[in-house]
């Protein structure tokens, strides 16, 4: 184990593990990796890895959990940034923000994460890290938009359009990505204008 990783307590090694392996997921693909790769990776035994992890599955779970961290992140950093009319500038952030994660999410690898996913429903340990990773995460992006459009129903259902799209791409099926932007900012828009009436 190197030095940098020897200082860290029990639950940071966790996620630096965690965020090795999303690193070699984006290189090499979800089921392309091994245990021994993370551990190298890592500069740990592969052994000393299951301490943290009991299986690969749950060592993928975690590294999903560091991939709604980073997009969570992304949020934050593109809403920092001052605008002049709120609403409107909102609507194209977050229209733009979709489209973007949209094009760069590995859609060749998410029915397998899916799968993964659903199998973990079945471990009440698994089920329990799940839980607390989409109430953390997509309760954050979740609350951005029931404030912006004063409803907690629109932005599960804008949320739900755009897990529908990532799936649909996922299986194969192809769309314009400019109409995509162009539609999310429209719907956007129009549940913000409701908002007004």
């Amino acid at each position: 184990m190197n030095v940098g990783v020897k200082v860290l307590d029990k639950q940071e090694r966790k996620k630096y593990i965690a965020e090795k392996t999303l690193e070699l997921i984006n290189e090499k693909g979800l089921t392309n990796i091994t245990m021994e790769e993370v551990a190298s990776s890592c500069n740990l035994s592969k052994g000393s890895i299951y301490n943290y992890f009991k299986n690969k599955n749950a060592l993928i779970v975690s590294a999903f959990s560091v991939l709604l961290e980073k997009v969570q992140k992304i949020f934050e950093e593109k809403e920092s940034k001052p605008t002049q009319d709120c609403v409107e500038a909102s609507a194209e952030l977050y229209a733009n923000l979709y489209s973007e994660i949209l094009n760069t999410f590995p859609s060749k690898e998410l029915m397998r994460l899916f799968e993964i996913l659903m199998n973990s429903t079945h471990d009440q340990s698994m089920m329990q890290i799940l839980t607390l990773t989409f109430k953390a995460n997509y309760g954050k992006i979740l609350s951005r938009f029931e404030k912006l459009f004063n409803s907690k129903t629109k932005a599960f259902m804008l949320q739900a359009m755009f897990d529908g799209l990532v799936i649909y791409r996922a299986v194969g099926i192809e769309f314009s990505n400019d109409e995509i932007k162009n539609n999310f900012k429209k719907m956007i828009l129009s549940f913000t204008e409701d908002n007004k009436n």
